[in-house]
């Protein structure tokens, strides 16, 4: 995945430029954040702690990463 590849994807599905300079304005990368990922468990990881870093969410608020197994559906808790 990278946000070159899906730039054009977005634009013509109705997400315009305009949106994805104030989703840039807001601190996110793009690029970085539609990477993909090589390490699934790491992946997951950043992610609960992006979430729970994130100055909207109350620091009361638990969350927690799961990967499932798509096969058998089975989630598997990845500690952070």
């Amino acid at each position: 995945m990278s946000y070159d590849h899906f730039h054009h994807e977005m634009i013509a599905r109705g997400v315009t430029d305009d949106t994805l300079d104030t989703i840039r304005k807001c601190g996110i990368n793009l690029d970085h954040w539609l990477e993909g990922f090589k390490d699934t468990p790491e992946s997951v990881r950043k992610t609960v702690e992006t979430i729970k870093t994130h100055p909207l969410v109350p620091k009361d608020i638990v969350v927690r990463g799961f990967i499932i197994d798509s096969e058998t559906g089975e989630l598997e808790e990845i500690k952070t």
